[in-house]
């Protein structure tokens, strides 16, 4: 059981036996827990794979870009994410939905920022306190919604450009999206190798973010006689929904395909290509990165190859080598490594 799930249940006795929506729970038993005192329990998550494990355990859960709130539900309980401009996003849907008697509780790791939340909480409640401490979490209670205006997701867009091979194209993107309006120094090194690459046929754009990636491709392509069929893969509901909203503000097509990794990929690509942001929570995890290098030579065609882009004190070039007979560093800075594999090798 996570800490913030263990605070939850320390203080469960404060909830009432009616509805309860938990929103970005962790993979764990929590929703079960707070079942077995009878109220019902609904998840809303913005990871696709924690909405797959927590259907597997057995929990009424969506996966969904921003939660549903149902009018019967008077507690809501939001677990602090990373990113501040997704939990304002959040707490304003949430303000704007909630019946004026529910409350929010939101519960967080003193690493990640819990102990700032109050004054983001008070731009949308206009009571907010302090209900426990511990397990190195803090857990605030907000009521009374105040919510600003009606919540508007095209509020929270943030459009931007990026260039490829002379040609412009307009990127959408929404908080909690990796590089959240703006081109990284990654993806741009990245996008540098492309333009002489220029890759055709069929193409993953894996962790996919708003979609930058693919639809530069795509964009350059489509007044030339290349043919490329682009699916854009991300475990985040916000970066479908991002990639969703800049496809159509281009006039472009793709697959989108919500996933967890590799685990819903089929089918062989000829180009898998990737700025792989790998985090679980506020901490890298390294052992993502491994078991993604270790599974992505049985997605690609026979003469297909991977093209990734990442730190360079990463061991991410040793990995691939450890999977690929044929690994070369295109383009390297200080910070920076673009690398191309191919041709894996078929362990026993």
């Amino acid at each position: 059981m996570e800490n913030t799930s263990e605070v939850i249940l320390r203080n469960q006795a404060l909830l009432d036996h009616d509805a309860v929506l938990l929103i970005n729970s962790p993979r764990d038993m929590l929703f079960n827990n707070l079942q077995s005192d009878g109220r019902s329990v609904r998840i809303s998550t913005q990871d696709h794979g924690d909405y797959r494990w927590l259907q597997t355990a057995g929990a009424d859960a969506g996966f969904e870009v921003v939660p549903l709130l149902e009018a019967r539900t008077p507690t809501i309980i939001l677990k602090l994410p990373r990113e501040k401009d997704r939990l304002n996003m959040l707490l304003h849907s949430i303000a704007c939905g909630m019946r004026p008697d529910a409350r929010l509780w939101l519960v967080g790791e003193i690493r990640a920022g819990i102990k700032s939340a109050p004054a983001r909480m008070k731009g949308h409640f206009q009571r907010v306190e302090k209900l426990d401490s511990a397990r190195h979490c803090v857990l605030f209670e907000a009521t009374q919604p105040c919510p600003p205006a009606d919540f508007d997701l095209k509020d929270y867009e943030m459009p931007w450009q990026a260039r490829f091979a002379g040609h412009d194209v307009e990127l959408l993107s929404l908080p909690g999206v990796f590089a959240h309006g703006r081109l990284d120094k990654g993806t741009a090194m990245l996008l540098d190798v492309l333009e002489g690459l220029r890759p055709s046929g069929k193409i993953l754009d894996f962790a996919c973010g708003s979609g930058v990636i693919g639809l530069s491709l795509l964009n350059a392509a489509k007044d030339s006689d290349q043919e490329l069929d682009v699916t854009l893969l991300d475990a985040s509901s916000l970066a479908i929904e991002s990639s969703r909203r800049s496809l159509e503000a281009n006039g472009l097509k793709a697959t989108l395909l919500p996933s967890d990794g590799l685990s819903r990929l089929s089918g062989h690509y000829d180009w898998i290509i990737s700025n792989p942001p790998f985090h679980s929570g506020v901490a890298s995890n390294l052992n993502i990165a491994a078991d993604f290098f270790r599974q992505v030579g049985t997605f690609l065609k026979e003469k297909g190859r991977i093209l990734v882009v990442f730190n360079r004190h990463l061991p991410y070039q040793q990995w691939m080598r450890e999977q690929f007979e044929q690994v070369d560093c295109l383009a390297s800075s200080t910070e920076f490594s673009v690398v191309q594999a191919s041709r894996p090798i078929k362990h026993r």
